[in-house]
């Protein structure tokens, strides 16, 4: 089964009577985001749609090179795009793999979560930490220029735990700026410059003690993805 289908099954799932407002959405690097409902976001600081990243989409591996102007971003995003938050015994999750390989600047790759009622959690990356931009830009440190995977997990929106490669790495807040859900991930300043890929970007509401059928659906895509690394 492929990534994509078992995305759709999910979501399909998320109407279904009893589950609230859970739902996942999955890019796994097999089509650009666009293909999922990502909008496109990039330009220079001579305005929007001029330059933008140099990109590559290639064995499912999504590169962004901004070394040639640290005037550019170049990001994907989703906003407004319904209810993101989790209900009663529910969780919400965004994962992401990243290997940042040269940072010129403060901080160039990037996330951005923000609820319905406008509580965002910004991080950027440099080469070898992030920087929570709602939390004073705390530095958070990880190996330099190898992968890593990422995972936000929240039950409220207001406080959140990153764990790195499985283990957890910081406990942080959101911090509430002007209402309306949002999503966003890719090449965020205009002051910075990187050489970056990205792996799978994915996030969604969901139960934390998944059902059987989740259990079976999980496994099939962790499967899928060790046969293709393999």
């Amino acid at each position: 089964m492929k990534p994509a289908v078992i995305a759709g099954v999910l979501m399909a799932l998320s109407g279904a009577p009893g589950l609230g407002n859970q739902f996942w959405s999955d890019w796994d690097g097999s089509d650009w985001p666009d293909a999922l409902g990502y909008t496109r976001s990039w330009g220079n600081l001579q305005g929007p749609h001029q330059g933008g990243a140099n990109r590559t989409l290639e064995n499912g591996i999504l590169t962004y090179d901004s070394l040639y102007d640290p005037g550019v971003w170049d990001s994907y995003y989703m906003e407004n795009f319904g209810p993101m938050d989790p209900g009663p015994n529910e969780i919400f999750i965004s994962e992401w793999r990243l290997k940042v390989d040269v940072v010129n600047g403060d901080g160039d790759p990037g996330i951005g979560l923000k609820s319905d009622d406008g509580w965002m959690l910004g991080l950027m990356y440099t080469e070898d930490h992030i920087r929570s931009v709602f939390e004073g830009f705390l530095e958070i440190p990880f190996a330099p220029h190898v992968w890593h995977d990422y995972q936000v997990v929240s039950s409220d929106m207001r406080d959140y735990d990153l764990f790195i490669d499985g283990a957890l790495a910081h406990q942080g807040t959101f911090e509430q700026i002007v209402p309306g859900s949002y999503v966003g991930w890719g090449e965020g300043s205009q002051s910075a410059s990187s050489l970056h890929h990205w792996d799978y970007f994915r996030f969604g509401v969901v139960s934390p003690e998944p059902s059987a059928f989740q259990l079976v659906i999980l496994m099939l895509l962790i499967v899928w993805r060790g046969a293709r690394r393999g």
